[in-house]
């Protein structure tokens, strides 16, 4: 394990020196090391490092959704509104539930954008948009104690 360590922080230290303009002649010079030593703390740590950046990616790409979530939980039931026309509501909730449902909007929109980049695979819009509408006739369902997501099944 002290071999693999030190192979690392010999491969960040060329990384370092790489990104700071060095060439390997002037790095086998600077760190005293030989050509061998170079490639190998080098493959290693590049190894290293794209396994370190996906770990990481996947964690923030988890905080994201869980913030969406967070905001979606908050403003889907404002943006729904409590099913009063919107003529016996006063201009306050009006704004209030359409700011709402702009945010909610935004959301969606966001969550979609973090989904398609964490799958590698495309889909066709058409199939986008009917995922977005399922999702949303979902959350519409259960927010009105239906829950069996009945009409959400038939667009899928």
């Amino acid at each position: 394990m002290d071999q693999e360590q030190t192979s690392l922080e010999l491969g960040r230290q060329i990384w370092h020196l790489r990104k700071a303009g060095y060439d390997r002649i002037q790095i086998l010079e600077e760190l005293e090391i030989s050509v061998q030593q170079l490639e190998d703390s080098l493959t290693e740590f590049e190894s290293q490092l794209g396994l370190d950046a996906g770990r990481a990616m996947e964690h923030f790409r988890q905080l994201d959704n869980e913030r969406i979530e967070e905001v979606l939980e908050c403003w889907m039931p404002i943006a729904l509104g409590d099913g009063r026309p919107a003529d016996e509501m006063s201009d306050d909730d009006f704004d209030l539930q359409l700011r709402a449902s702009y945010g909610v909007l935004a959301a969606i929109d966001q969550r979609h954008k973090i989904m398609l980049a964490s799958q590698p695979q495309k889909t066709s819009t058409r199939e986008e948009s009917v995922n977005v509408l399922a999702f949303l006739q979902q959350f519409h369902g259960t927010q009105n104690g239906d829950g069996n997501g009945s009409d959400a099944e038939k667009l899928q």
